[in-house]
């Protein structure tokens, strides 16, 4: 189900080519700091960090927390940010000290361990997971639900969707990364919260969109 969807999300928008970022140190960092925000604020906290010489999870474990509170301000609560930022530096790097002897390990333990770090909810373990560590998992954000849920007019758990996902895919870990990404950028322009959908190019193929149109005839 999801391949066909990939091959046709892929023929509009191609390699989104995500994360943005130049390292995994700034994956992790970008993955805390976009909890309730938008990206443009992320982008904020992150020029302000690399500016300083920051952007990396040893220099946030060792730097003053009211120091990094004022370069992550503009992502919005900055105060919680800054405890789960040193929270998840300290433990990586107490117990594995680099993202790098993280991966390439038993994909249960490395969940287990990210999701015991206070600051680090599901959508944020599974970024981490795929994006910095590149692990084969799927992200499930309530973009990905509120478009799945239109596009196929069915209702998914978040077992069947990484299901789904892991599976069609093959578990092809470049693949996961950019589904995520063409949803994400697909929710952002056309399947709003009030959706778009006499602009989106999925429209015909799109069940909400096609119950609406039938509904007006």
């Amino acid at each position: 189900m999801f391949n066909e969807l990939y091959r046709i999300l892929y023929d509009h928008y191609g390699d989104l080519k995500w994360w943005p970022s130049s390292s995994d140190d700034e994956t992790v960092i970008g993955c805390i700091l976009t909890q309730n925000t938008s990206w443009k604020n992320v982008e904020k906290s992150i020029i302000n960090l690399k500016n300083n010489g920051l952007l990396n999870l040893n220099a946030i474990k060792n730097m003053d927390a009211e120091i990094l509170k004022k370069y992550i301000m503009p992502s919005g609560f900055y105060n919680q940010k800054a405890v789960y930022l040193k929270n998840i530096a300290d433990a990586v790097i107490d117990s594995y000290g680099t993202l790098d002897n993280m991966k390439n390990r038993d994909i249960k333990n490395i969940s287990n361990f990210l999701k015991n770090i206070k600051g680090v909810g599901q959508e944020t373990l599974d970024s981490i997971m795929l994006y910095a560590l590149n692990y084969p998992v799927f992200v499930v954000d309530a973009y990905t639900k509120r478009f799945l849920k239109r596009y196929y007019n069915q209702n998914f758990t978040f077992d069947m969707i990484q299901n789904y996902a892991l599976n069609d895919l093959k578990k092809d870990i470049s693949m996961l990364k950019n589904l995520h990404a063409m949803i994400v950028e697909l929710s952002k322009t056309y399947c709003k919260s009030t959706p778009q959908c006499s602009e989106c190019f999925l429209r015909t193929g799109c069940k909400y969109h096609n119950s609406i149109k039938n509904s007006d005839r």
